[in-house]
C-alpha cells in the first residue's frame, strides 16, 4: 500500500510517499480502508519533533490522527463493527496514522460515520470536535 511517512523529524520536506506493507489487525483492532484524513497542527508539531517527550512515536511514522473510511477487516474482540461499515475515529497520537491507504484502529475508538455528510468532510470536521464518545457503528 502507499503511505505518507517520515523517517526523521523536521519540516514538511521530510514527508515521503512510500510503498509499505498493509497492516494486519490484531485482537480488538480493525483495518480501515482510508477515504479521508485531515492534517492538524498537532501532526505538524509531532513531525517537527516538538512533542517527542509527550507522544513518542517509532520512526518511520505515518501521521494523521483523524480517519474516515470503511471497515476492511475486523478481528476477535471487536463487536458492533462489520466489514463494509462506514466509520470515523480520532486515532491514538502515538500510533501510525491515516495518511495511508489502510489504517489499523482500535475497535473501541471507531464510531459510525455520519450519513448526512461526505466522509471527506467528516474527517476534517471530526478533528474540530471534542473527543466524542465512541459507539458501535450502525450497519450502513
Amino acid at each position: 500500500m502507499k503511505a505518507v511517512r517520515y523517517h526523521e523529524y523536521g519540516t514538511d520536506q521530510v514527508l515521503r510517499i512510500e510503498d509499505t506493507e498493509t497492516p494486519t489487525p490484531g485482537h480488538e483492532e480493525v483495518l480501515v480502508k482510508v477515504v479521508a484524513t485531515s492534517f492538524n497542527p498537532i501532526d505538524a508539531a509531532m513531525r517537527a519533533g516538538y512533542l517527542q517527550s509527550a507522544f513518542a512515536v517509532d520512526l518511520p511514522h505515518t501521521p494523521g490522527i483523524d480517519v474516515a473510511g470503511t471497515v476492511a477487516q475486523s478481528r476477535s474482540g471487536v463487536t458492533g463493527i462489520e466489514v463494509g461499515d462506514a466509520v470515523v475515529a480520532f486515532l491514538p497520537l502515538n500510533a501510525d496514522g491515516a495518511t495511508a491507504e489502510f489504517e489499523l484502529a482500535p475497535g473501541n475508538l471507531l464510531t459510525a460515520a455520519p450519513t448526512s455528510s461526505a466522509r471527506t468532510l467528516t474527517a476534517s470536521v471530526f478533528s474540530k470536535t471534542s473527543n466524542p464518545t465512541p459507539r458501535t457503528a450502525d450497519p450502513k
